[in-house]
């Protein structure tokens, strides 16, 4: 930063800085305002005036930012699978075994794919899907089918290393995830109780087991 007259001029790159970083505050809170409102209201029944009244946004944001309702839609199904794949890609301590790295992206699962936040969104896409096809299928595209990629990708790398021993990586990570997820996603679909955390962990830790005898190394 420079001066003149006793002032600080702000350099143009320190403006640009400035306005991405307040751009990014407005576009998670239109994020989150449209997270409530779908929840609370459904998404045939939230308008783009519902969302910048809550948000205190503007409309010329909102389409800078997404271009269409369904553009946000993507955004907040986004939102919710870059927190899971940012747990699963952290990097594992040195020396590792792939059985705790499994373990750790099982419970991953446990706490991201289980949580109300994503049940939450699973009902409202099924409730949808047949009056909006298109939208059932960006929460897929967007939330599950990106979460069992990065798996995927992760599967691949431990195979590459010669640490696993696995011919078709999206395979082997749908089988992963669904012997974790499937019976507690059942059931938190029709509002019954999910299971004790422990009895989770031993499921994960079971899993993991079935997984690595079957492609273990």
């Amino acid at each position: 930063m420079s001066f003149r007259g006793g002032y600080p001029l702000v350099e143009k790159k320190e403006l640009e800085e400035l306005a991405n970083t307040v751009g990014q505050k407005r576009r998670k809170a239109m994020v989150d305002a449209a997270y409530t409102l779908f929840i609370e209201k459904g998404y045939a029944s939230v308008s783009v005036d519902d969302i910048i009244r809550v948000s205190k946004g503007s409309k010329s944001s909102l389409y800078k930012f997404f271009g269409t309702k369904e553009g946000i839609l993507k955004a907040v199904v986004e939102s919710l699978a870059d927190d899971m794949l940012r747990e699963i890609n952290v990097e594992f301590p040195s020396g590792g075994t792939p059985r705790e790295a499994l373990n750790r992206i099982g419970m991953v699962l446990v706490d991201l794919a289980l949580s109300e936040n994503a049940i939450n969104q699973h009902r409202h896409a099924v409730s949808h899907a047949r009056a909006f096809p298109d939208v059932a299928k960006l929460w897929y595209e967007s939330g599950p089918r990106r979460t069992f990629n990065g798996i995927a990708d992760f599967l691949e790398k431990e195979t590459t290393a010669g640490r696993l021993k696995i011919p078709d990586p999206k395979r082997a990570a749908l089988l992963f995830a669904g012997m974790i997820i499937f019976h507690d996603n059942m059931r938190l679909l029709v509002c019954l109780p999910r299971s004790k955390r422990s009895e989770l962990k031993e499921m994960v830790s079971e899993a993991v087991e079935v997984f690595l005898a079957a492609y273990g190394k």
